[in-house]
């Protein structure tokens, strides 16, 4: 009984995310007032969705990838030796505003789509499988990562 009621209490809130979505073809907001530019302020950095139009995905991916290679890049390109921190946590730490924006799209786009969102995952997919394969494929910041993997058993790092 108790398994139930927890998942209750964390299923029921999703059921009402749809009701919270701006209608199709709903207003679209000004480039400046993307709700993804920033970390929403919403607990857990939950995404406003009554902030959210569909206009806004599109601009959004594309400047989070902007954002990301240009991260990836200084990475890359960093003069100092590779280390943990400054190659493997600071690529975790890159591509913030991609994150925040994809993990809402893909969510949206499996529970509550409509054309507008198809349209847009399908010109956005190949974008970013290409975007990936710039970040995979760099051979600066593989050669930094390789260069950690041949040294990892005297890096002292936990097996985390």
């Amino acid at each position: 009984m108790m398994r139930i009621r927890q998942a209750t209490r964390l299923v029921l809130p999703l059921l009402f995310i749809p009701a919270l979505l701006p209608a199709p073809g709903a207003a679209q907001s000004a480039p400046d007032s993307n709700p993804f530019w920033t970390a929403s302020p919403l607990p857990l950095e939950a995404p406003p969705f009554d902030k959210i139009h569909d206009s806004d995905y599109g601009p959004a991916m594309e400047e989070g990838m902007k954002r990301q290679l240009a991260e990836v890049a200084a990475i890359a390109d960093d003069p100092e030796p590779p280390t943990f921190a400054n190659t493997i946590e600071s690529l975790e730490r890159s591509g913030q505003l991609l994150t925040r924006v994809s993990r809402v799209f893909f969510a949206l786009a499996q529970a509550s789509t409509n054309d507008a969102i198809q349209k847009i995952r399908s010109e956005e997919a190949p974008k970013l499988a290409t975007h990936k394969d710039a970040i995979y494929l760099n051979p600066k910041l593989y050669a930094r990562v390789h260069s950690l993997y041949e040294k990892r058993d005297t890096l002292g790092l936990s097996p985390e």
